[in-house]
């Protein structure tokens, strides 16, 4: 398996995103919101946990490289960072995004069949 180490990011459980936008939508509050897990991370390190996670890492590999080895595939330029952070969310009390380890976890133990954990 291939997996860039060149990009950081902020996953997203779409749980978590849909329990905080039914938080929000109970409060006087608008505008726009990011709302993505917490902890910081890169596309290697969520596939290498979740490959650690399900118990397969004797079983797949994960090669590293760079977004150029997906040029072909995948051409349009995309930011080193795509991290964000749940700023106004934190400001109002309202941030129910788990960390992204955790909320992978549990993922995995209720959507993957083959899951040990």
């Amino acid at each position: 398996m291939f997996v860039v180490n060149d990009k950081d990011g902020t996953p997203t459980y779409t749980h978590d995103f849909a329990n905080t936008v039914k938080a929000l939508i109970n409060t006087p509050y608008y505008g726009l919101y990011n709302l993505v897990c917490g902890g910081l991370t890169g596309r290697l390190e969520v596939a290498q946990r979740m490959i650690e996670i399900i118990g397969k890492t004797d079983e797949v590999k994960v090669n590293p490289v760079l977004s150029d080895h997906f040029s072909k595939e995948y051409y349009a330029p995309r930011p080193a960072s795509e991290r964000l952070i749940n700023k106004k969310l934190d400001i109002r009390g309202l941030n129910k995004m788990r960390s992204w380890e955790v909320a992978l976890q549990e993922y995995l133990r209720d959507y993957y069949t083959g899951y040990l954990g």
